[in-house]
């Protein structure tokens, strides 16, 4: 009987694809689906490009490694200069994260994480990466990254700068074992406790950085008369449904002093674009109004902000990462063979304001450095308090 079931699963183990052939399969499934669904696919790159780069890929396949194949998949894909199509690496194995946090800011590319016996590395401003400088480096990831401007693109390389795969399948890390920073400080490419910092400390911690997993709340500073209202996410909440906020807020509104109401934004990355009017009541002209956008104001984050802008409220802090006039409302699929996770657009939304630009640009410029981040302030807060 055994040696009748394994003559029977032979042939089945005999055909089984080898894995170019897969490989070759999930190319197939990632073009089939992106040039079948989205509808702007080639306004950034054109057709030609799109059919040269698949063809090329096809032909290395066997050559390169399974890294490189979907580091190539990830870059074929960001040739829809659309930040919301997009082949997510994190999804897989074979990508992992070295113990590092970085972050942009106004002095550079910071270290804001680190192992935790090597603590003084947090504020380090990178100036080099292994043999690499850092402009380099991130010049290195950029055609792996889908983004619409500038600022989702720093927001999202934060992803690639830590993973020691990446970095190594583009000539950046030297040794698959450890990594050098500035020429001085190494560490491991092995995942390890980390050390962040700051925004770790009491009772300064910042007002944006509380209850980040809460989509939405208020807080009154009753010094300045002002209602902060955080949305983190453009979803209702089941514990505080939107109509429950709304008349708890209105009611604050009305039985409280406020000469403004300020809405942060910073970090809404977007849900549902008409969520927001669910949750805001009528906010009486007199009162300043101003929404804080930074580069993780994306998608319906960004709908928000520019709904708002439109209504008259004063934008304020960095541009938005998110695109005025751009693609959305997304489907996601997962590759067959390597299990990899992307997403596209099905839709393209025309832009209320600013339709033209690359980012929706505040109306007051805040810089953000790192200065002020490791003290645990927050200067976009403290310029809409002190706004005229």
């Amino acid at each position: 009987m055994r040696v009748l079931l394994f003559a029977c699963l032979a042939p089945v183990l005999l055909a089984q694809p080898s894995r170019e052939e897969r490989w070759l399969a999930d190319l197939d499934v990632l073009l089939t689906t992106l040039q079948s669904r989205h509808p702007g696919l080639y306004n950034k790159v054109s057709r030609d490009s799109w059919d040269q780069a698949a063809a090329s890929l096809r032909e290395r396949i066997p050559a390169l490694s399974d890294v490189e194949i979907a580091l190539e998949l990830a870059r074929i894909t960001a040739f829809a200069g659309d930040g919301h199509t997009l082949l997510n690496l994190r999804t897989s194995p074979l990508f992992n994260s070295m113990p590092l946090r970085v972050q942009w800011f106004d002095e550079g590319w910071v270290v804001t994480g680190a192992p935790a016996d090597q603590g003084s590395m947090v504020g380090t401003v990178i100036t080099r990466i292994d043999n690499t400088p850092i402009e380099e480096v991130i010049e290195k990831l950029r055609p792996y990254i889908s983004h619409e401007n500038e600022w989702w693109f720093r927001n999202q390389v934060l992803n690639y700068i830590i993973s020691p795969e990446i970095l190594f399948a583009l000539g950046i890390q030297l040794d698959r074992a450890r990594l050098t920073i500035n020429g001085e400080m190494s560490l491991p490419s092995v995942p390890a406790t980390i050390t962040v910092g700051p925004i770790l400390s009491q009772p300064r911690f910042p007002l944006w950085s509380r209850y980040g997993t809460v989509f939405y709340w208020f807080h009154y500073l009753p010094d300045s008369r002002t209602v902060y209202f955080k949305y983190n996410v453009c979803a209702e909440m089941s514990l505080v449904p939107a109509a429950r906020f709304r008349a708890d807020l209105a009611a604050f509104l009305q039985s409280n002093p406020v000469d403004r109401v300020i809405i942060d934004v910073r970090n809404n990355t977007g849900g549902n674009s008409a969520v927001l009017s669910r949750l805001l009541p009528p906010i009486p002209s007199q009162m300043k109004r101003i929404v804080i956008t930074g580069r993780q104001t994306f998608s319906s984050g960004m709908l928000a902000a520019e709904e708002l802008s439109r209504a008259g409220w004063t934008l304020l802090g960095e541009p938005t990462g998110g695109k005025p006039t751009s693609f959305g409302e997304v489907l996601t699929f997962t590759l067959p063979y390597s299990g990899i996770r992307g997403q596209f657009s099905t839709r393209l939304f025309t832009g209320l304001v600013q339709r033209q630009n690359d980012a929706l640009l505040p109306d007051v410029l805040v810089p953000w450095t790192w200065q002020s981040f490791s003290q645990e302030l927050d200067p976009f807060l403290e310029s809409a308090l002190t706004l005229n």
